[in-house]
């Protein structure tokens, strides 16, 4: 297949870089790849997926060992809260990173973010208390936010369009191996003889500095020689106010989108623990005033602001709206769908945490595997759409299959075929979107529309973990009280299953189970109809050519698509 260079690619060949950025007018505080060697970018390149693969093998250690952490503080019922709260925090942070690292540097604001990370895993690994833990989940979502956002930010910049799916499919790629290596670590740091879970934070403690000297090392270096290469061009670089950089960050939006989603998210979860349920006066105003911040954001956003977290013309272009909607929609499921797995399939098949995700992990796996194998077919046939299409369908055929086989007289190797189907349809439609809505905007909005892409997902991991939270907490009593015909006590059952149901009488942790079984269901069928709206969603997106100079105009870009179109 012939490839139609860009001009960055010729400026490369040519080795004439320092021309490039007072040509193009780049703050040196921006990376870009014309503005260092390919040796230098694989420099970058490794140091990014160095620090993706310790990342992964964190995240998967931590999350494995956080049902037995939030039991220990008798706290499962509000084991939602800590993502919920993470999310929150996320979608008015994701601005903020993309906004002061265009002023500041990618590579100073990653360094705040890592400190942040490192900071979390302190505070957690020392808590006494469900409440400290929960604020070292808010320092960890701080750090993590920003290191997140700005790695997928810096793919994005110095990754060619026909190659970006590729390095985002390799960035998530390590996690079809530590969800492995981690589980081996999960029972002997939780249930087993001496086991100590603190011992779980001086581990990623430990890897999390690592990865840190691995990306920004090179990222320093490189930001650092741009800045050198970009002082010696006629260019003066503008220094900028407090004030600007707040009113370019939308300050205001932020707030409300906090507000917002705190006010109407956690209330899901928490008014199991008020009085009266949700008829208490506390929990209604608390839900009334969200949904009011909510509909403040959107008059903001419209009227008001000329710097939108959201802008329109995003929304406007069929394709981002397409993509980001599925992306949204992909995350509010999986944050439902497993937010409660695990502990479900502990109680209900007498597993050990490490044998129930290694029982749900073919859902991981073939997600991480199909998202690089859809990669390499986008980039040989130069298309996306049939991509998102096929997956999105398969994945709502396989939430659908996910319903039988969630229940508790299920074979285990349904489990694993159901959530095998699941997630290679969900990493094919997941790497496809993230990729055209990447591609669908001129280099200049790039990092705009992965903000936006972040806050989504930021937003449907939070809402989902509400649902799910609040399924748990409204629902899950409802089914106990109906199965359980004996004596029971609901807030061990729901709070600290794993020291309460072995005690239980075989008829009564039957009970108990197919109340636990009627949750998981519910949970599948309202992500079913999720992925039918994500489908129809999809319809009206339009080709983009992975070939494209991505340092074309907007005006530019529209007729392009059109003459494409028509082609088509």
């Amino acid at each position: 297949m012939s490839h139609n260079f860009t001009t960055d690619d010729a400026l490369e060949a040519k080795g004439d870089i320092e021309a490039v950025a007072p040509q193009r007018g780049y703050s040196s505080k921006i990376m870009d790849r014309s503005l260092f060697t390919r040796r230098e970018y694989m420099f970058l390149a490794v140091g990014v997926l160095t620090q993706a693969f310790v990342y992964s093998f964190e995240v998967n250690l931590m999350y494995n060992c956080m049902p037995y952490i939030t039991a220990v503080f008798e706290s499962s019922s509000l084991a939602s809260v800590l993502p919920t709260i993470l999310q929150i925090l996320s979608a008015a942070l994701v601005p903020f990173y993309t906004k002061v690292s265009d002023v500041i540097g990618r590579a100073e604001s990653l360094t705040f973010a890592m400190v942040f990370y490192l900071v979390a895993y302190c505070i957690q690994g020392t808590a006494n208390s469900f409440l400290q833990y929960a604020l070292g989940q808010i320092s960890y979502g701080i750090g993590s936010t920003g290191m997140l956002t700005l790695t997928q930010i810096l793919i994005a910049d110095t990754t060619p369009l026909i190659n970006r799916g590729i390095m985002f499919a390799l960035w998530d790629l390590p996690s079809a191996v530590n969800i492995f290596t981690s589980q081996a670590l999960t029972d002997p740091l939780t249930i087993g003889p001496g086991a100590n879970w603190r011992n779980v934070y001086i581990i990623i403690g430990v890897l999390a500095g690592f990865g840190a000297v691995a990306v920004l090392t090179p990222l320093w270096y490189l930001q650092k020689k741009s800045e050198r290469r970009f002082a010696k061009s006629s260019e003066t670089v503008v220094r900028r106010s407090i004030g600007w950089l707040l009113h370019e960050y939308d300050a205001v939006g932020a707030l409300l989108i906090t507000l917002g989603m705190s006010l109407t998210l956690l209330p899901m979860i928490l008014a199991k623990t008020y009085e009266g349920n949700w008829e208490n006066p506390k929990i209604l105003a608390m839900f009334i005033c969200g949904v009011i911040a909510l509909a403040l954001l959107a008059y903001w956003e419209i009227k008001f602001t000329n710097r939108p977290i959201m802008p329109m013309r995003i929304w406007a272009n069929r394709t981002c709206f397409g993509g980001l909607v599925v992306g949204f929609f992909m995350t509010v499921m999986a944050a439902m769908n497993w937010q409660y797995y695990s502990l479900y399939l502990v109680v209900s098949r007498d597993l050990t945490f490490g044998g129930a995700y290694l029982l749900e992990r073919g859902y991981q796996i073939a997600y991480l595997v199909f998202q690089l194998l859809t990669a390499l077919a986008m980039k040989r046939y130069n298309t996306i759409r049939p991509f998102v299409w096929t997956g999105i369908i398969i994945h709502t055929l396989g939430i659908g299959l996910m319903i039988p086989a969630r229940l508790p007289t299920s074979s285990d190797a349904f489990v694993v075929i159901s959530q095998t189907i699941v997630g290679a349809a969900g990493g094919m439609a997941n790497i496809a979107s993230s990729v055209a809505v990447t591609g669908a905007v001129a280099r200049a909005d790039i990092a705009v529309v992965i903000g936006v892409t972040q806050i989504l997902g930021s937003f449907g991991s939070a809402f989902g973990g509400a649902l799910a939270g609040g399924i748990w907490t409204q629902y899950l009593p409802k089914r106990l009280a109906i199965h359980i015909t004996g004596p029971y006590d609901e807030r061990l059952a729901m709070n600290d299953p794993l020291k309460y149901i072995p005690g239980l009488d075989p008829l009564t942790k039957s009970q108990l189970v197919d109340a636990y079984a009627d949750s998981q269901m519910l949970m599948s069928i309202i992500s079913m109809s999720l992925a039918v709206l994500a489908c129809l969603s999809t319809i009206a997106m339009q080709h983009v050519d992975l070939h494209q100079d991505q340092n074309m105009t907007d005006k530019d870009k529209e007729e392009s698509v059109e003459v494409v179109n028509e082609k088509n």
